[in-house]
């Protein structure tokens, strides 16, 4: 069954009016990845959709869906913090993630919005 990054995949190759091989040498996977990832039966790489943003020139909206449906498709993450504050910050998230409310959270991601 396909996931949101799958649904958002798809949606692209049929809007670019590409086939699966097109869109695959364009982004540089094989053609067997990309239907996997449409499917939602492969993870995304790290950073895959930054490469889909970019090869396809998407920005405003369409860009944020693409980001959003990545997220929301990722079953974990990784973090690599560039300095002490920032790991011991990611660290604590990582922790508490879990045990936080849906209101707490909401309010975390607004002021992630922010920034």
């Amino acid at each position: 069954m396909a996931n949101a990054f799958g649904k958002e995949l798809r949606k692209l190759r049929i809007d670019e009016n590409e086939l699966m091989k097109d869109m695959a040498e364009r982004v540089g996977v094989s053609s067997a990845f990309l239907s996997a990832m449409e499917r939602g039966t492969k993870a995304l790489p790290p950073a895959f959709e930054e490469r889909i943003v970019s090869e396809y020139k998407l920005d405003g909206d369409r860009a944020a869906g693409v980001r959003a449906a990545a997220d929301i498709s990722r079953k974990s993450f990784v973090v690599k913090p560039d300095n002490e504050l920032a790991r011991d910050a990611a660290g604590m998230f990582a922790r508490h993630v879990n045990s936080l409310s849906d209101v707490q959270l909401k309010k975390m991601m607004d002021l992630m919005k922010g920034i």
